[in-house]
């Protein structure tokens, strides 16, 4: 196994210690990046954060895709294990704020919810 510390300019405050690590490789185009034909590579699994910082174990024996370089677009998703349900709990309050200049309009807003307990 070995480990690689990736750093961010800004990081999502969703991401979490077991979240596996995916990346797909970007070229340049006229509007940005364009990564629409390139495959998603599992790369590893979050083993700690550290400010804007992911430290990733990976196997460097079995796993056939190399590990990302600058300019990669790295994306992470959740631990169906362990993120098996919604928000747990009796009691839930939402704030939503508008910080724009102008008038927003909300149309829906949803949410799946379990009673933790009963």
């Amino acid at each position: 196994m070995q480990w690689l510390v990736i750093s961010f300019n800004n990081i999502n405050i969703s991401v979490q210690v077991g979240d596996l690590i995916f990346y797909v490789a970007t070229t340049s185009s006229a509007g940005g990046f364009d990564f629409s034909n390139a495959p998603q590579l599992l790369f590893g699994t979050v083993i700690e954060i550290n400010g804007a910082e992911l430290t990733v174990e990976y196997d460097d024996t079995n796993n056939p895709n190399p590990p990302p370089s600058a300019g990669d677009y790295i994306m992470f998703a959740k631990d169906q294990c362990i993120n098996k349900s919604g928000i747990k709990g009796y009691y839930l309050k939402a704030r939503f704020v508008n910080n724009h200049k102008h008038k927003g309009e909300l149309y829906s807003v949803g949410t799946e919810v379990s009673e933790s307990s009963k």
